[in-house]
This record gives structure tokens, sequence and C-alpha cells, in this order.
């Protein structure tokens, strides 16, 4: 892979709003004041380093190309509930959201935040790591940033859509939404997609004696086996945690590892009618407004031909900026083929290069 070189951002709003938001910004052209600047967000039960082998084939494809489609910085961010973060807001995940990562009701001195729901709380969170400014913990100000394009895996898509309806708006340049995660409330494909996906967050081994007996494990798995290994290295490293029993006094500890994710969390993601009523209007109304380019992998393990072609039906005012497929991959295609969904991730930048 390529060398990357990084730096660890933190917003911390609080007591505004009670999670700190965490990214990971790296240097590509440290001195350039033109080019693109990518914002990554993964999928569900993911982490902010999870994009790290697809960046690093990025910038091994683009160093190659024209000039007028170089990249001028990358962040990844993190849902602050997964991976580094989980752990960083743990007291304030316990004590002011639910199962379904519902905000209750917080007092603040800054007066009463009540919860916006999920998804939108991930948004919320996030929106705020984009405007929150280069003093306060983003390094960048993307507000100045007329190149910005956010790629999305997933849930991720769900919330760069969602943003629209948040201000200060964030002007994307266009986005590029890898295996989207938005679909209509009662499809009925997309009701089995939902009743899968639910049993196997309650069904999935989320605990190990070690990383390395996580690593062995998970290697093995018929979903995990299918990773490319150096996401699963990052996955070990950084998609699970110390777990929480660590702390009980001996000899009640367990030292071992979980979930940075917890299994209630994931599986209430797939509860909440934002990720299809909303986020499908969102979609409809972006498509509108900046080019939406849509990358599919060529398995249907979750998603499906008809779900799919929701999002390509003219008649409904869908109409992406264009479809490419990545061969070979599933859903998880960051996970599977990175290098692959690196090259997908050039062609769309510098086809849009092209056309500026």
């Amino acid at each position: 892979m390529v060398e990357l070189l990084r730096e660890r951002c933190v917003v911390d709003p609080r007591p505004a709003y009670p999670l700190q938001i965490l990214g990971t910004r790296y240097y590509v052209n440290p001195q350039a004041t033109d080019g693109y600047t990518l914002v990554f967000l993964h999928a569900l039960g993911m982490h902010k380093e999870t994009w790290e082998v697809t960046i690093s084939s990025l910038l091994k494809i683009a160093s190659q190309r024209i000039a007028s489609a170089q990249v001028r910085e990358i962040i990844s961010l993190e849902i602050p509930n997964h991976g580094e973060s989980a752990v960083l807001n743990e007291d304030a995940l316990k004590k002011d959201f639910d199962d379904d990562c519902n905000l209750f009701s917080v007092h603040t001195e800054l007066g009463t935040y009540k919860f916006s729901g999920h998804p939108r709380e991930y948004t919320r969170a996030l929106h705020l790591f984009l405007t929150a400014g280069p003093d306060k913990g983003a390094k960048i100000d993307f507000s100045k940033r007329d190149k910005l394009v956010g790629v999305g895996h997933s849930i991720g898509v769900v919330i760069l859509l969602l943003m629209r309806d948040l201000e200060p708006r964030i002007n994307f340049h266009s986005i590029l939404a890898l295996e989207s995660g938005v679909s209509l409330k009662g499809h009925k494909e997309m009701c089995l997609s939902a009743q899968m996906l639910t049993a196997w967050t309650w069904l999935r081994r989320d605990t190990w004696q070690s990383r390395k007996n996580a690593r062995k494990d998970l290697a093995s798995s018929p979903v995990y086996d299918q990773w490319d290994p150096r996401v699963l290295d990052l996955y070990v490293a950084h998609g699970l945690r110390k777990h929480p029993a660590a702390k009980y006094p001996y000899p009640y500890n367990f030292n071992g590892v979980t979930t940075s994710l917890s299994r209630a969390h994931e599986a209430g993601s797939y509860r909440s009618e934002q990720l299809v009523v909303d986020a499908m209007d969102a979609y409809t109304e972006t498509c509108k407004d900046i080019p939406i380019h849509l990358i599919w992998g060529t398995i249907h393990d979750v998603g499906t031909p008809n779900l799919h072609a929701l999002l390509e039906d003219k008649t409904a005012g869908r109409v992406p900026a264009s479809v490419t497929y990545v061969q070979g991959a599933g859903h998880l295609c960051v996970q599977q083929k990175p290098d692959d969904v690196a090259q997908s991730i050039c062609d769309v930048l510098f086809s849009q290069a092209a056309r500026l």
C-alpha cells in the first residue's frame, strides 16, 4: 500500500451536543490550492480506518493520471458509536441514548437538546464535524472547498443525503454512493433484506478472548473470509475494542475484546424508517441538484436488482449521473474488493474532471 500520512481530528461540541466526533485526515497534496477534497463515510458496523486500503490504492491510481483530477485531501469520518469513537463516547452513549441510538432529552447549560432520531442522529453528529471549522478540531474549512465530494458506503450514503436538511448546507460537488442503503418503505425485497440483516446481527459472534483469536475466528467465517485480508486486519485493530468488563474488579473482570458497535445499536439501525422513506426523498431531490454516481457490487447478497432499479427510476425523478459495478463484490464491496472500489472512484473523478 501507499504509505499514508494521517492526522487524528476531534470535534468536541460539548456541552451543546453530548458526543465527540472523530475523523482521520489523510495528507495528499499539502500545498495544493485546487483539486478534490474527498469525505468518506463508512457502512454500519465499520470504522473510519476501513477505507485505508481503498484510499492507498486510489492515491496510487490518481498519481498516474491527469493533474486536473488530482486529489487535494481526504478525510474519513466515523459514526460516533463505532470504532474508536464508541470508546471515546462510551459514557455519553450509556447516559443519553437508548438501544436504537435515539437521543433522550438532554439538559445542558445551553438549553434542552431533544433527540432527532436515527440515522438522523448520525447525520447531525457528522454535520457538526463538517461545519465546525479548522479552529474547532476539524482541521479543514469545508465551506471553502469547491470540489467537495462525498463518498458513502451503505448507511454512509444515507447520512450524506440527509445532510441536505441541515444548515448550514454542505455544498457537495457530487456524491459517490457505494451499495446505497436507500430504499422504499414496505418494499417486499427491502423487508426481506432487513429481516436477514437483523437476524445476522443478533446471531453473530461479538466477543473473543483476544484480537488474535478474533482474527482467526473471523477469517474462517462465511462472511469475513470474503474480505481482503488487509481490510480484515484493520477491522480487528479498529472495529473491535477492549471489552467493557475489563473494568470490573478481580475475579469478575474479562480481558477480551468485543465489537465497538453494540448489537443493540446495529439492530436498531435496521428498524429506522429514516433509512427508507426520508433517505429516498432526499435522494430524489439531491439528484436534481448535484451528480450522484451509483456504484454497486455484482453479487446480490443484500440488495437485489429490483432494489437497485428503484434508484434509477426516471419516472420518479431518480436520475443518477452514472451507474457502475464492482465485479465479484457484494454489499461489502469496500471490504471485499478495496482496490477495485478505488478504481471505480477514480474513474468517476476522472470523468468529472474531463467535463469541468
